[in-house]
């Protein structure tokens, strides 16, 4: 019969499963070094970790277990099918190589989704679910009226300098807030400090606030927004939060780094976002670090941001800057010489806006001398006069060579394989400083130094971070390296 049929093949599948567990569970009791799965488990992710120089796996392994060993084949459970497809996609080699090691043979890894672990989890929504359900809870806006920012008429996108080098993430923007049927809605614009990121959310959120659109924008920080969700928990209202952000068409956030960390923060967010895309609306964040250079990520929040259409902001190359310091000041009413917007691009376009500080400096101080035409001479006095002259850059490569000086080794060998305790140190003190001294990107640092993934640098700095503080030792090799760079 059907039901007995079904019964049956049940239980050879649960037959199945104990038995590859009993597998696995006597094939690590022969090494002797693990008391259990679990521990061996652990061990597993923690040669992961240590290989891969950061600690982000640890989020997504952590929801995972063993399930099996059938045939030299590992099969590692998942709680769903969006984080199987993620380690499938990003662990399987080094889980491979981890769990051959300690084993001491090759095993072959598979990435499949385990009920068990997919009932705990969702198990686990249903009761936050009941728990934010209130008995009687009326649709009100969580928040004060004051927080609500209006688009202002100066965060056009005329407003926006468009050179080469962003001009794909503008006309993307544009498309998500001006297109009745956008091909994009869902973006992640980021890039370092001071680029124009929040510039460009409020462009979008200027034009996507016009009537004709009919989207009726949300705009804030990710800080405030948090701090909304964290009154509406202690408040009991969290069903009047959902109310007021998962039925907006349109949701804005800008510096979504701040959630890092919060992993109840990231969940709710999470949801929001996936509620407002799948009825048709759109969202936008902003951040500085690409999400997978974000510390301490849910991994489904993770997921999410990587699936965003990327808006990368790039600072403006060399060639760019004079450009922009020349729009800058046909903006601001100044006339000056070429040599003043040369200077301008060398030594004041660290970020956007000090350059644009800067000449609304000089355009005032142009005026109050009654000079119709800026020289060259005139800006420098007047630039000095503020500080505004920023120092030499410090490069990668200068850092590179007060490290060969300090600790006495070979180029080759710092950008090489050599894994000696000597050269470790060497290379790790040569990534923090130069990811502290110059403004190379973590991608540029690993590419300096032979690695080929950034996170590896990500995982350098962190550490000589740590260890400045606890050790004397490591923070005076650190002083006298950074005094020799020239």
């Amino acid at each position: 019969m059907p039901g007995q049929s079904e019964d049956r093949t049940a239980g050879n599948q649960k037959l199945h499963l104990e038995t590859g567990l009993d597998v696995l569970a006597r094939r690590i009791s022969e090494k002797g070094d693990y008391d259990g799965l679990e521990q061996f488990w652990t061990a597993v992710q923690g040669v992961i970790q240590e290989q891969l120089g950061h600690r982000r796996c640890s989020l997504w392994l952590q929801q995972t277990a063993l399930m099996s060993l059938q045939e030299s084949e590992l099969v590692v459970g998942a709680p769903n099918i969006i984080i199987q497809e993620h380690l499938r996609r990003k662990y399987t080699g080094a889980v491979e190589q981890a769990v051959g090691a300690l084993l001491g043979e090759k095993v072959r890894v598979k990435f499949d989704v385990d009920p068990r672990l997919y009932r705990q989890a969702n198990s686990r929504r249903q009761r936050q679910k009941s728990d934010d359900m209130p008995a009687q809870a009326p649709l009100t806006i969580v928040g004060r009226q004051e927080k609500i920012i209006r688009p202002r008429p100066d965060w056009g996108f005329d407003r926006l300098i468009t050179i080469p080098s962003n001009e794909l993430p503008f006309t993307a923007a544009r498309e998500v807030a001006g297109q009745r049927s956008p091909r994009i809605n869902f973006m992640y614009i980021y890039g370092d400090f001071g680029v124009g990121k929040t510039t460009l959310a409020r462009a979008i959120y200027a034009l996507a606030s016009s009537p004709e659109m009919g989207l009726s924008p949300v705009f804030m920080s990710a800080e405030t927004w948090s701090n909304e969700y964290y009154e509406a928990v202690r408040l009991k209202r969290r069903y009047q939060f959902r109310s007021r952000y998962r039925s907006c068409r349109m949701l804005i956030l800008d510096d979504v780094q701040f959630v890092a960390g919060k992993s109840a923060t990231q969940r709710e967010l999470m949801h929001t976002l996936k509620d407002i895309l799948s009825e048709g609306g759109r969202a936008v964040l902003a951040g500085r670090p690409h999400p997978e250079e974000m510390r301490e990520l849910e991994p489904g929040f993770l997921a999410l941001l990587s699936g965003a259409f990327p808006a990368v902001i790039s600072p403006p190359r060399d060639e760019e800057k004079r450009q922009v310091a020349m729009e800058f000041a046909r903006r601001r009413g100044l006339r000056a010489s070429d040599g003043v917007f040369e200077y301008l691009a060398a030594n004041c376009a660290e970020s956007l806006g000090s350059l644009e500080s800067a000449i609304s400096y000089l355009a005032l101080y142009a005026e109050v001398q009654g000079r119709a035409r800026l020289e060259l001479s005139a800006a420098v006095e007047a630039l000095a006069a503020t500080r505004r002259v920023r120092r030499r850059a410090v490069g990668v490569e200068q850092v590179k060579e007060a490290v060969l000086e300090v600790f006495d080794v070979k180029a080759e060998q710092l950008t090489g394989l050599s894994r000696t305790r000597s050269v470790v140190l060497a290379r790790q003190v040569g990534m923090y400083l130069a990811r502290e001294l110059t403004g190379a990107s973590l991608g540029e640092i690993a590419h300096a130094f032979g690695r080929s993934s950034h996170s590896t640098v990500k995982y350098a700095v962190d550490k000589m971070r740590k260890a400045r503080d606890e050790d004397d030792n490591i923070a005076g090799l650190l002083r006298r390296t950074r005094a020799r760079i020239k």
